[in-house]
C-alpha cells in the first residue's frame, strides 16, 4: 500500500490464465466439405486472442479467452443468420513462445426473413414507419443492424410528438423452414406537451433570450423535431459551444451493445403475449442545457497549396469577442497574409504578398429564431496570374439557418475594387470600379463529413447583382451554382465511394463599361478542373506590347467545371487514394464551350497526419479547347492541405 501511495498507482492484478506466449496469427477455415460465405474481417479485432496490427495491440495466449472466442465465433455466425453453425475445438500450434490459433467452422444454412410486422403504430404514421425498415421477406438475416432499426422507429415517433415513444424488436425462428418472423412492437404513449421549461448552464445570456430564440414555450407541443430546431437556433447564435434540449420522458437515454431488442417488464406483457401500453403523463418537464462559448477566443491556422503554375503559403487568425457590447452582441475580427509564387515562363508575373482583413458585428435575433443580423467591413487582396485584385466592401447583411445543414445569406454592400499591376492589354479593361452590390446565397449541405465525405450531397447557389447607373460604375448579374453527390459503394467496410460534382456560373446584363474583374469567373487548380493551374482556366487577352508581357488571364463570363471521382478512404486509416476525370471550360461570353471542351484525368493520394488531411493529385490535360496532344506541359501535379468535395 505504501508503494502504491508513493507512485499514485494501484497495483496491477494479473488476469487469470494469462501467459507470456504471444499470438502470431488467428485463422478461421471451413470444415472439410464446406465453404465460407460469411465475412470474418470485422470479427478478428473482437477476439480475446489476436495478433498485433497497426491499429490493435496483441492479446496474448490465455486458455480462458480461447474458450470465450469459441462462443464469440458462434454468436457472430448466429447474428448473420447461421443458427445451425458449429465451431470445432481449435488447433493451437506453439513455436518459440508464440501461438497460431486455427478455428474450423461449419456455417450451416443461411436463414432468411419470413415476415416483418409492426404493431401498435398510430394509423396516420403506419406507412412512414414501415418506410424506415431496410429489410423484408426473403432478405438474409443480419441481427444487429435489423434490431437497431427499432431505435429509428422510436425516434420517428418522438419526432411526431410522441415524447415517450419506445419500440421493441422480437424474432421467432422456424428451424423447419429456415425462416424468421420479425416483430416490432411499438408503445408510442400520448402526444406530449411542455409542462415546465427551464434553462441550465447559462451565465452571460439571459434566460428570457434563450427561451425566446428557442421557439419553445410552456404549454406548447413537444417533439424531438421541435427540440432539434431549438438547438440549431441557439447554436447558430454563436454564443454556445453545445446545446441540448432534454425532457423527463420515459425513454432510454443510452443505446445497448449488443442490442437486446429492448427490455420488457413482466407488467408490459399480457396473458395472450401482446404488449400492454405504459400509463404515462402527457406533460413533460423540459430543460435547455447549454455550454456557453468562451467570451474571448483566438483561432490560428496555416496552409500551403501548390501546382506547376503557382505556389501559395498563408497564415490566418480569427478573434471572437462574444457579448462585447451586451449579451448576444458579438464582434469578430479576422485577418490573414499569404505569399504567392506565380511559376512558369511568363514575363509579367504578379507574385507577391496578399492578404485580407474583416471586422463584423453580429447580433442573433431572439424574436426570430435562427436569424442573425450583421454589419461588416472587409478588405481583401486576391492574387490572379497577371494582376492583384484589391477590393473593399462593407454593409449590412443577415444569416438564417432554415433547417439542419440549410442556410441562407443576404448582404447589401458598398463595393470598391482595383486591379493592381495589370499589364497593358489589347482589349479595353476596367481596372477599377465602385458601386453597390446585392448578394444572396442558399446552401444545403447533407454530407457525412465536410473534410473527407463519403456519402450525402450538397447544393448551393449564389446570385450577386450590381445595378450600376446612379448606384455604381458598372452593371452586372452573376449567377453561380455548386452541386455535389457522394454515393457509397459496397465492399471494404464503406471505404469506397463515387463523387460527382458540377459547378460554374454565368455573368449577365453587362453595362457599357463591361464586367469588372471581381465579377468574372476563374477555374482550375486543386479544387477545380485539374488540367489547369489555379485560376488558369480562363479566357486570355493579348498584351499590347508583346516584347514586355504575355497574354493575360482576365476571367470569363461563363464557367463550367465537372468532376467524377472514385474515392477510397478507409475509416481510421492514414492513407487513401482517388481516381478522377474532370471536364469543363470557361468562355468570354455566356457559352463556356464556345472554344471547345477541356478534359483531364488522373489519380491522387490522401494522407492523414494528426487530423491534417493532405491531398496530392496528378492530372493530365487530355483535351484543351477540344484539341488533343502529347506534351509534358499538360501533366500537372497538385498539392493541398485540407480537402473538400
Amino acid at each position: 500500500m505504501l508503494a502504491a501511495c508513493r507512485t499514485g498507482q494501484y497495483p496491477v492484478r494479473p488476469v487469470p490464465g494469462d501467459t507470456d506466449i504471444g499470438i502470431s496469427a488467428v485463422t478461421i477455415e471451413p470444415r472439410a466439405g464446406t465453404t465460407l460465405s460469411v465475412l470474418y474481417k470485422p470479427l478478428y479485432p473482437l477476439l480475446g486472442l489476436r495478433a498485433k496490427s497497426l491499429l490493435y495491440p496483441e492479446r496474448g495466449y490465455n486458455d480462458f479467452r480461447l474458450a470465450e472466442d469459441r462462443r464469440r465465433i458462434e454468436s457472430y455466425l448466429q447474428g448473420k443468420g447461421r443458427f445451425e453453425a458449429v465451431v470445432d475445438e481449435p488447433r493451437v500450434d506453439f513455436v518459440n513462445r508464440t501461438a497460431t490459433v486455427h478455428w474450423t467452422v461449419d456455417e450451416g444454412p443461411q436463414y432468411v426473413v419470413g415476415s416483418v410486422s409492426i404493431t401498435g403504430a398510430p394509423r396516420d404514421l403506419e406507412a412512414e414507419l414501415r418506410g424506415v425498415l431496410s429489410f423484408g421477406p426473403g432478405d438474409p438475416i443480419d441481427l444487429d443492424p435489423y434490431r437497431l432499426q427499432r431505435l429509428e422507429l422510436g425516434l420517428l415517433l418522438q419526432e411526431h410528438g410522441y415524447g415517450h415513444a419506445r419500440a421493441y424488436s422480437r424474432t421467432f425462428v422456424d428451424r423447419a423452414t429456415k425462416k424468421v418472423a420479425w416483430f416490432f412492437y411499438l408503445d408510442p404513449g400520448p402526444k406530449t406537451t411542455i409542462k415546465t421549461l427551464t434553462t441550465a448552464g447559462n451565465a452571460h445570456v439571459p434566460v428570457d433570450e434563450i427561451l425566446e430564440r428557442s421557439g419553445l414555450r410552456a404549454g406548447g407541443p413537444f417533439s424531438t423535431a421541435d427540440a432539434r430546431r431549438a438547438e440549431l437556433a441557439l447554436l447558430d447564435s454563436g454564443a454556445f459551444v453545445s446545446v441540448n434540449v432534454v425532457s423527463d420522458a420515459d425513454i432510454p437515454r443510452l443505446p445497448e451493445y449488443p442490442d437486446s431488442g429492448g427490455k420488457l417488464e413482466p407488467a408490459q406483457i399480457a396473458a395472450d403475449g401482446t404488449l400492454v401500453p405504459r400509463t404515462l403523463p402527457s406533460e413533460l418537464a423540459v430543460t435547455i442545457s447549454v455550454v456557453e462559448a468562451p467570451a474571448r477566443q483566438l483561432h490560428v491556422e496555416a496552409g500551403f497549396e501548390a501546382d506547376p503554375t503557382r505556389a501559395d503559403a498563408y497564415v490566418e487568425a480569427a478573434v471572437a469577442l462574444r457579448h462585447l457590447f451586451a449579451p448576444q452582441h458579438h464582434l469578430e475580427l479576422e485577418g490573414g497574409v499569404g505569399y504567392g509564387w506565380i511559376l512558369g515562363d511568363h514575363r509579367d508575373l504578379a507574385d507577391g504578398v496578399y492578404g485580407h482583413a474583416l471586422a463584423q458585428y453580429l447580433h442573433p435575433l431572439a424574436s426570430v429564431p435562427a436569424v442573425t443580423v450583421r454589419l461588416l467591413a472587409r478588405w481583401r487582396d486576391v492574387l490572379y496570374p497577371a494582376f492583384l485584385l484589391r477590393e473593399v466592401v462593407g454593409g449590412p447583411g443577415l444569416h438564417a439557418t432554415l433547417a439542419p445543414g440549410v442556410s441562407f445569406d443576404g448582404d447589401a454592400w458598398f463595393r470598391r475594387e482595383r486591379a493592381l499591376d495589370l499589364p497593358m492589354l489589347v482589349a479595353d479593361t476596367t481596372d477599377r470600379t465602385t458601386g453597390f452590390e446585392l448578394r444572396t446565397s442558399l446552401v444545403a449541405d447533407r454530407r457525412d463529413d465536410r473534410v473527407e465525405p463519403t456519402s450525402g450531397w450538397l447544393l448551393g447557389g449564389t446570385a450577386a447583382f450590381a445595378p450600376g447607373g446612379p448606384l455604381g460604375d458598372t452593371r452586372w448579374l452573376q449567377l453561380t451554382a455548386d452541386a455535389r453527390v457522394l454515393v457509397p459503394l459496397a465492399g471494404q467496410g464503406g471505404a469506397w465511394s463515387l463523387g460527382l460534382r458540377a459547378s460554374g456560373g454565368v455573368v449577365l446584363l453587362p453595362g457599357d463599361n463591361g464586367v469588372p474583374f471581381g465579377a468574372r469567373l476563374f477555374g482550375g487548380g486543386a479544387y477545380g478542373l485539374r488540367g489547369f493551374g489555379r485560376d488558369r482556366l480562363s479566357p486570355t487577352v493579348a498584351c499590347a506590347n508583346t516584347t514586355v508581357c504575355d497574354d493575360a488571364e482576365v476571367g470569363g463570363r461563363s464557367l463550367v467545371e465537372t468532376s467524377v471521382e472514385l474515392r477510397w478512404l478507409p475509416f481510421r486509416k492514414q492513407v487513401g487514394a482517388i481516381g478522377f476525370v474532370d471536364a469543363g471550360n470557361a468562355g468570354a461570353g455566356t457559352n463556356p464551350f464556345a472554344d471547345g471542351l477541356a478534359l483531364a484525368a488522373g489519380v491522387g493520394g490522401r494522407v492523414r497526419l494528426w487530423y491534417l488531411p493532405i491531398a496530392v493529385d496528378v492530372g493530365y490535360r487530355i483535351l484543351d479547347d477540344s484539341q488533343a496532344a502529347l506534351a509534358w506541359g499538360r501533366l500537372l501535379a497538385f498539392l493541398r492541405v485540407g480537402e473538400a468535395f
